[in-house]
């Protein structure tokens, strides 16, 4: 098995061929989309984004002032909504956005439990409670779909019982209208954890399991479960680390323990440990076509991956640059939130965060 700088070497050259080993794809399994626009925005430790109706405008969770920016292609503003609070329009804690069909952003909050409507404009339209850890699909309309966790069968792992529960919720009435347990296995997977799954566009599912394996089963039940083909376990990068560890300072401080409390031990841990196949549990969805996009883990300096999946089997990646934080789709448009290399202008070291546009028009196994 090649290590991963030499397998990241070969990524990075476009030598897909049988010099980068088991996992490659053709050059026509690759495509590096066109590059449109592209629009900063603040920095913040949430990756959810919502590409609204019309696609030129897209809202990120601006994490840090508990509110939801909403830009256009060209960088305006076009409204900053929300802040923290209990009432109606505030958060407690925004966890995901999700689309509506007339225009209007869903914003899912982890500490109200609720899902509250917008006007991209910022103009509150309405809210309704939700089942608790929901995860809502990538878009709505008279009601919102989405799935919640059962962490004590995550933790089982095995994949016999419902790892996932969906739900429909009604937005004008709160009532929730479908309610039903994802269809289990065993699986069979060898390494033995499930860790996630979505429904598709058909009464179907996907899942994602420990290295790199992915399950999908159709509307009659049937799985099949495989391991990713480009997934090579690869070591954490110093840029991932740094991440890390960011991240656990910061949870610390918000809680009023130690700074440095456990942090060199779970990053010493991390470090040693091979990265999953996803990017996390958040950055999949089935698109119009019930093509199965998933955000990988795979290299992340200068590009990141989206793999796609259709009928069960890898047809193709789609390159982006620099290291992606999550992704939407919606028709020909792909936009990516992306945070930047650390530059020689960026004196405190610390990466722009972005979101970039991608014209995916011609994506050669689009059909």
């Amino acid at each position: 098995m090649l290590s991963g700088r030499v397998r990241a070497a070969c990524y990075s050259l476009l030598v897909f061929a049988g010099a980068c080993g088991p996992g490659d794809a053709g050059d026509e399994a690759l495509f590096t989309p066109e590059l449109i626009h592209t629009t900063a925005v603040p920095l913040g430790d949430n990756p959810s984004l919502a590409l609204l109706a019309d696609e030129r405008t897209a809202c990120v969770i601006d994490s840090y002032e508990v509110r939801v920016r909403c830009v256009d292609a060209e960088g305006s503003v076009v409204g900053v909504f929300g802040r923290e609070g209990e009432g109606p329009g505030e958060f407690g804690d925004p966890a995901y956005l999700a689309r509506g069909e007339a225009g209007t952003v869903g914003v899912v909050d982890s500490d109200l439990g609720r899902f509250t409507v917008f006007e991209p404009s910022g103009v509150y339209v309405s809210a309704v409670v939700l089942p608790s850890v929901f995860q809502p699909g990538p878009s709505f309309g008279a009601a919102v779909s989405g799935v919640s966790l059962d962490y004590m069968e995550m933790l089982r792992g095995d994949g016999s019982g419902s790892l996932m529960t969906r739900y429909e919720v009604d937005l004008a009435s709160g009532a929730v209208v479908r309610q039903e347990g994802s269809p289990h296995g065993p699986w069979g997977v060898e390494c033995g954890q499930v860790i996630h799954g979505i429904p598709d566009r058909r009464e179907g599912w996907g899942f994602v399991a420990c290295e790199g394996h992915l399950i999908f089963v159709g509307d009659t039940g049937d799985a099949t479960v495989l391991r990713a083909p480009m997934y090579v376990p690869e070591l954490p990068n110093e840029r991932d680390v740094a991440r890390l560890e960011e991240t656990l300072r910061r949870f610390n401080r918000e809680r009023g323990f130690p700074i440095s409390q456990g942090v060199e031990e779970q990053v010493d841990d991390y470090r040693a440990t091979p990265k999953n196949y996803h990017l996390s549990t958040g950055q999949q969805l089935f698109d119009d076509a019930n093509r199965y996009w998933i955000a990988t883990q795979r290299d992340q300096h200068e590009w990141s991956w989206l793999d796609v999946y259709e009928n069960a089997e890898y047809v193709g990646s789609v390159r982006v640059r620099d290291r992606l934080q999550a992704f939407d789709l919606l028709g020909s448009t792909l936009v990516v939130l992306v945070d930047r290399q650390v530059g020689p202008d960026d004196a405190d070291g610390i990466p722009d965060r972005a979101l970039d546009w991608y014209d995916i028009a011609d994506l050669p196994f689009r059909r």
